[in-house]
């Protein structure tokens, strides 16, 4: 939820600021471009956290041994 929220925040500011988002290369004008920008932060803040909980499985696992 994080990642989603401040991909849209920062994205949402920097296409009011009149600025182009630009990934790769690629530039990403409008709305399309904050939307795009605020699904890969949370995507990425998913991942993040998935691989951080398995971790954490996994120690409590150790811990029980």
């Amino acid at each position: 939820m994080i990642g989603l929220g401040l991909g849209f925040s920062v994205s949402a500011l920097s296409f009011l600021a009149g600025n182009v988002i630009s990934i790769n290369g690629y530039a990403l004008s409008g709305w399309y471009g904050v939307w795009t920008v605020t699904l890969a932060l949370g995507a990425a803040g998913f991942c993040f956290g998935l691989i951080w909980a398995l971790v954490f499985k996994a120690l409590g696992e150790a811990a029980r041994r």
